[in-house]
């Protein structure tokens, strides 16, 4: 993580708001156009900033057969279904019945963290709504968080950043907004946060709504940030450190989220 904080691809600022949103169990889902551009390596990454004590589930794409849902060791509460993708091109990508299925399980109270291949939100949005999935928009919703990666070369070398992080609303109707939470207008340009919005989300999240509260949890997040970044420790030391600061701020909830919503 603080490596890709060095190279560019993420910012403290974005690394603190994302800190802030998995820390109370958002599910994720990191996209991006081209092969190659980090999908993975950024999701791995951010998973260090999970609660906890999160059990980790590594669906088996399309040979998923959701049998650990009959495991009584898999508190939704506290697990995080990993998938590789949500792609057809490989059978150990996530794809047909088993899209909707762990999507559901995202509302049920599970994390789910994913990548998957879409130049913006709109483009995941449509694949997940097209033939043959067709997600009801209210299911999509179920992605907390979408991270938009970019990635070009220039003068034989290539870069990638963050351009992007937005979250879902179903809306009346049976639509969907896209709220876009954090973006950089220009490659390499600097980030402008919307924190009323990302405070809808935590509202979303846990049912609590403090947004001054929340912008001095996101500055101090940053700046914890910038000193690890400034000073880094031994990497096997780096999760120890994160859960010292982490428990300065609220713990992991997650409210369950009916039908209807």
């Amino acid at each position: 993580m603080l490596d890709l904080v060095l190279d560019g691809t993420l910012t403290t600022e974005l690394v603190a708001l994302l800190w802030t949103c998995l820390a109370r169990r958002a599910s994720v889902v990191v996209a991006a156009g081209p092969g190659g551009a980090g999908k993975t390596t950024l999701l791995t990454a951010l998973l260090d900033l999970l609660p906890a004590g999160t059990r980790r589930v590594y669906v088996r794409g399309c040979y998923e057969s959701f049998t650990f849902l009959s495991d009584p060791d898999v508190d939704p509460r506290t697990t995080c279904l990993l998938v590789n993708e949500i792609s057809a091109h490989l059978p150990i990508y996530l794809w047909g019945r088993g899209v909707r299925r762990v999507l559901g399980l995202a509302r049920d109270g599970y994390v789910v963290a994913a990548t998957a291949h879409a130049t913006s939100v709109e483009d995941l949005v449509g694949e997940l709504v097209g033939y043959p999935l067709r997600v009801p928009t209210a299911e999509i919703a179920a992605l907390d968080l979408v991270v938009l990666l970019d990635a070009w070369e220039e003068e034989g070398a290539v870069h990638r950043q963050v351009s992007a992080v937005a979250t879902l609303v179903p809306t009346a109707g049976g639509g969907l907004r896209v709220d876009q939470l954090a973006a950089r207008p220009t490659r390499a340009g600097p980030v402008a946060l919307d924190i009323s919005l990302v405070d809808q989300v935590i509202e979303r999240l846990t049912g609590e709504q403090h947004i001054e509260t929340l912008r001095a949890e996101l500055d101090e997040r940053a700046a914890a940030l910038d000193r690890l970044v400034a000073s880094p420790v031994p990497p096997s030391a780096l999760p120890a450190v994160l859960r010292r600061l982490d428990a300065r701020w609220p713990k992991a909830t997650k409210k369950r989220r009916d039908a209807e919503r």
